[in-house]
């Protein structure tokens, strides 16, 4: 048995409790609102409620209307914070005339000018105003309490305290010392935080070993 919908006046089954054609009449005059509405007011819609006419492929009696809700966008999901200890620290007046501190970590530290090769993160130590840094230029492994520098096999190099090293190896990091990379230039040192207080660790260079102890002079 059928009936006429008070509203549009087109036919309806008397077992409907909804008229789907005044539901979808409705839900295209939402859709006009939300597209010409603010962002703020967009973003509100997604609260609205939408009308949906099931079918079961069988007679007008098995068809029904349903009310169901849009549920909120899930958050963009944050990158975890890095809780490593710091055990040194980069100074640079290269890009900022008041200077700019880097922490270094236990573990590894890359530098660069933009993210590291294989991983889906930016560098550690990211100066991208440097045309000539590579994106992964070099890192710092802080490993067992001793520091190493490694060359990425960069374009441009990596210089300590003036001398190139080899790519592709890590080499012994002194501190106090000078890290050229591209065009920003570093000044590395090294904490001991061993002892749970903080100082500042001295290690000598390969060149600065001690002079061997020289035999007295016999008087004639």
């Amino acid at each position: 048995m059928s009936t006429q919908c008070p509203n549009c006046g087109k036919r309806m089954d008397s077992s409907w409790r909804y008229c789907p054609y005044c539901a979808r009449e409705e839900e295209g005059k939402k859709k006009d609102s939300v597209q010409s509405a603010s962002p703020a007011e967009a973003s509100m819609a997604n609260e609205r409620q939408h009308t949906r006419v099931a079918s079961n492929m069988g007679s007008p009696g098995d068809r029904k209307t349903e009310i169901y809700s849009n549920p909120a966008p899930s958050p963009a999901p944050r990158g975890a914070a890095d809780n490593r200890k710091i055990v040194g620290v980069l100074l640079s007046y290269s890009w900022n005339p008041y200077g700019k501190l880097y922490e270094i970590r236990q573990g590894r530290n890359h530098i660069g000018a933009g993210e590291i090769r294989g991983e889906d993160r930016p560098v550690d130590v990211q100066c991208p105003n440097d045309s000539l840094l590579s994106s992964d230029h070099a890192m710092i492994l802080v490993q067992d309490g001793r520091f190493y520098i490694e060359d990425l096999a960069s374009v441009n190099g990596t210089k300590v305290d003036g001398e190139p090293i080899p790519p592709g190896r890590l080499e012994p990091l002194p501190s106090p010392s000078e890290i050229r990379v591209g065009e920003t230039v570093f000044t590395f040192v090294r904490f001991d935080v061993s002892a749970g207080a903080v100082h500042v660790a001295a290690t000598p260079r390969a060149e600065e070993k001690p002079p061997e102890p020289r035999a007295p002079t016999k008087l004639v």
